[in-house]
Formats: structure tokens, sequence, C-alpha cells
């Protein structure tokens, strides 16, 4: 987590398009501080996945980078490189000085203020935070690291209604030590906050830098197509030269209804008539026979809600 000094954020607060920056900043100072770790960091490469967070804990605007980074990265071989220990101090000084010159060349901030910023050694009002860890093997462990940077700004939980005095109480969290306490709003004042933090059209919340980038990954994957085409063979798409096992490729397959019951909570391989589970027979992509299949479908349910001959003047008589 990297966070900037009250300060500097009404900057990123009236400019959105510089929260980009700002996590772009993160990314760059972890990658300077670890490649500084290891020995040949001059072909060293690592990754970032970064969170834009714009609301503190009250609701107040708190412009800060919620980051999962891995404990090392790969050297220009591709060979997987640790980096034990990240040095958090180091990290702080230089996502300051990042943060401080895109400022600077934006036009927002002045070298007499950038110096006056610099010049604070003990509360700098940059601040970074990598004690928590997820180890590989703990993937329960990472999803909830996930939907934690990625949470939204109100927590559903934490706010409730106060219908004798026609307020919305939200509670804090406690800070050292002291006991949990309420914040009382007026409805129009609570949305007025909660509006702040609704992210523009178009603008990126979500930023994938270094090896998860999607420049990088497309670069891997022309790799791995160009090795691939003398050991596939054509005549066997299903199995399309991946070099998995059956059970590997059967659960990539499964992959897509995991995603959709976790973000709609509705498992599509579930039937909705009779409850049983139902398996994928095929992946159809002919525009044609998908079209001669909805035609199919859509006659079917027009022949069983079509109603009989005679109307309902013969069901009365029939009756």
């Amino acid at each position: 987590m990297r966070t900037s000094p009250r300060m500097l954020r009404p900057y990123f607060m009236h400019h959105r398009q510089l929260l980009g920056k700002l996590c772009h900043a993160a990314y760059e100072s972890v990658h300077e501080v670890m490649a500084a770790a290891v020995e040949e960091g001059e072909g060293f490469s690592t990754g970032m996945v970064a969170a834009v967070q714009t609301a503190g804990d009250a609701l107040g605007l708190h412009p800060h980078v919620h980051a999962i980074t891995p404990r090392g990265g790969w050297d220009r071989e591709g060979a997987w490189v640790p980096v034990p220990f990240v040095d958090t101090g180091a990290a702080e000084k230089v996502f300051r000085h990042k943060v401080l010159s895109f400022l600077m060349k934006e036009g927002l901030l002045s070298e007499e203020r950038a110096e006056l910023l610099l010049s604070w050694h003990h509360h700098t009002g940059f601040s970074v935070d990598a004690s928590v860890k997820v180890e590989p093997e703990d993937g329960p462990g990472l999803e909830r690291l996930a939907r934690y940077i990625m949470r939204p700004p109100v927590s559903l939980e934490r706010m409730r209604w106060d219908g004798a005095a026609e307020e919305v109480a939200y509670t804090l969290k406690p800070k050292n030590g002291e006991p949990r306490c309420e914040e009382h709003l007026d409805p129009f004042d609570f949305l007025a906050r909660v509006i702040a933090h609704v992210p523009e059209p178009k603008l990126h919340t979500i930023h994938y830098y270094g090896h998860y980038s999607n420049a990088a990954r497309g670069r891997r994957a022309k790799g791995r197509d160009s090795q691939l085409e003398t050991r596939s063979n054509p005549a066997s798409p299903d199995h399309e030269g991946d070099g998995l096992t059956p059970a590997e490729r059967q659960a990539r397959r499964r992959a897509w209804a995991q995603l959709i019951r976790r973000v709609y909570e509705v498992d599509p391989l579930v039937c909705t008539r009779c409850g049983g589970e139902m398996r994928v027979i095929a992946v159809i992509l002919d525009p044609k026979v998908i079209r001669k299949i909805l035609d199919h479908i859509r006659k079917k349910r027009e022949t069983e809600t079509r109603a009989p001959p005679g109307g309902a003047d013969s069901l009365a008589a029939a009756s």
C-alpha cells in the first residue's frame, strides 16, 4: 500500500488522470528497489497489479494505491530470481521523488513546494506498507488479498440507518486501541462523499505492469506459439498444442464457470429445470450453425407458448 500526503491529495481528486501515474510511480519504485537488491539488476523484471483507491476510513478523500507484486522477478533469461527482503524505507523515498517529479512536470507543483516536501524527514506524508504476505500455495489467501485491494469505498456492514435521527451512521475503524465509534452524517452529505469516489467513465482503476502487462503477456504468447508450431498437430484441434494433460485441460475449461459463479453468484453449470449438473458438450464458433440452433430454439418456444386451436372457447367447451 502506498499513500500520499494531505497537501497533494486535491491534485489527484481534481485531475483523476493522475491516479494512473500514481500507480505507475508505485510500480517503478518497486522495480528499482528490487533490481538494486539482486546481483544482475540490469535485465531484472518484476510485475504488479495495482488498484486505485480514493477513499479513506470515513469516505474522506485519500488517493492511494493497493498493489499485489511478487517477492522477486525474472532475469533476462526468464529464470525466477527471489528477493527475500524489500527495504520499504528506500521504496518510500523513491516513490516520493517520483510522485513529486511528475506533479512538477504537470505544472501542479512548484519547485519550492517540492523542496519543502523533500525536506520533511520524519513525517513525510508518504508511506509504504509491505507487511502483508501470501505464500505461493495459499490460493484462498491470495483471493482474499485481491478482493481487499479492489474493495469498494463503502462497506455495507459498517453502515446503518438511524431512523430516529434520520442520519446515516457509519462505523469507523478503531485507531491506537480505541473502541469503535460512529460518525453520523446527513443523508445528502453521505451521498456527496460516496459520489466523490465514483470513477469517471473510461478511467481505468486496475493497472497491470511489468511481467503482468498486456504487452508482456502478448510477447510471451507469441514466443510460445512460435515454439509450438513444430510440435502441434493441426489434425487435432482439441489439444491445440498446449502441452497440457487431459485433466489440466478440463480444469482450464471449467475456469470460466468458476469466474461467473464468483462474480454473479450463479452457477452456470447447474440446470435451472432439474438442478442437475450440466457439462460442456462442444464449443460452436460457426455463425451459421449458431444461427440455426437459435432459430430452432425460438421456434420451439413459440410452439410451446402458442394457444390450442379454437382459443378459450374450445377450452371452455371441452371442460
